[in-house]
């Protein structure tokens, strides 16, 4: 056989051969199972359908009531009488706290409401009147439980519309300073600034006329109506009172109502007049008139007492606090410096 015819037949031969190899391999991939598919369908795991029911019609839109007929407004019903308005409340010219007297040292009694008093003359009703002592520096011997301390010192100055106390003291080896200031009016001080210096210690409280507002050194606020006082300008508003009118300081049980502010709080404070007494100084006797702060809440064991000099224009001759331990510290007038 001739070669070339060979080798032809052989390649038709292989290429057929091939062909059949692809065509069986095509069907039997056809029908072969697959590999996620179990052979045995008996251990095929049973599959639960749940039917959910069909789904409801949503509900129609109820129906809008009708608008109800507006009422017709009712005519206007004749105006009421008009009612006189009472008379507003008159207060002292300390501020808002009650003015009181009594007599025979019984306690004290509701006196008439005051009108501002004038500075130099003028008064209220009831004989209260504010005149400011004149500017003046006042030396004060010092003593704690009857034993001598370094002098102490009250100076005062004012021109009419503005006024500054300074009060200085030693107790034991201690300096305690005092400090007010403010303004002027006719019924007397108006504290705009008090401080106290204690150890080195300098606390400051401030008050404002315009708001009737205390900020104390504590932090926190208070109301401080005009006529409200700190705790030095008081005795001060006390000698103004005195000064005005000596007389109305007779009998006593004249009791002067004051709210008092210092660097932690404000709270009313009484001083009633108890009566006169003499007074040694050092340089001869002086007789004064004797005040003493009232208690101020139940169990308040700390007193404080003050005698006025007419002989000093009023001003303090003797101040003493004791306190709740029994300790005293007086201070007692030796002279004065000039203005």
């Amino acid at each position: 056989m001739d070669p070339r015819v060979w080798r032809r037949r052989r390649w038709i031969f292989v290429i057929a051969l091939v062909l059949l190899i692809h065509v069986l391999a095509v069907v039997g991939f056809v029908r072969m199972p697959g590999p996620l598919i179990p052979v045995d369908v008996s251990n095929t795991p049973t599959l639960e359908a749940v039917l959910l029911p069909p789904p409801r019609p949503p509900a129609p839109p109820r129906p809008r009531p009708a608008p109800r007929p507006r009422p017709k407004p009712a005519e206007p019903a004749p105006p009421a009488p008009q009612e006189t308005p009472a008379p507003p409340i008159a207060t002292s010219p300390q501020g808002p706290a009650e003015m009181a007297s009594g007599t025979g040292g019984e306690g004290t009694a509701a006196g008439p409401a005051a009108s501002p008093a004038a500075p130099n003359g003028g008064g209220a009703p009831d004989g209260t009147r504010y005149n400011a002592p004149p500017t003046a520096t006042m030396n004060y011997a010092s003593f704690v439980n009857g034993v001598q301390n370094p002098d102490g010192l009250i100076r005062w100055e004012q021109d009419g519309k503005h006024y500054r106390l300074a009060v200085e003291t030693r107790v034991l080896w201690f300096k305690f300073a005092f400090q007010s200031s403010g303004a002027m009016a006719e019924q007397g001080l108006l504290p705009e600034r008090y401080e106290e210096r204690r150890r080195n210690k300098l606390e400051t409280s401030r008050f404002d006329a315009a708001t009737g507002t205390a900020v104390l050194a504590s932090g926190g606020q208070a109301q401080f109506p005009a006529g409200a006082q700190d705790r030095f300008s008081v005795f001060l508003q006390l000698v103004g009172l005195v000064r005005g009118n000596p007389q109305r300081y007779v009998t006593p049980g004249v009791t002067e109502t004051f709210l008092v502010a210092d660097t932690r709080d404000v709270e009313p404070m009484q001083v009633q007049y108890v009566g006169e007494d003499d007074i040694d100084t050092g340089n001869g006797v002086v007789r004064a008139k004797h005040f003493v702060r009232l208690q101020r809440r139940p169990n308040d064991r700390r007193r404080v007492e003050l005698w006025l000099a007419q002989s000093l224009g009023w001003m303090p001759v003797r101040l003493r606090q004791t306190e709740p331990d029994g300790t005293q510290i007086d201070l007692v007038y030796r002279g004065a410096e000039g203005p």
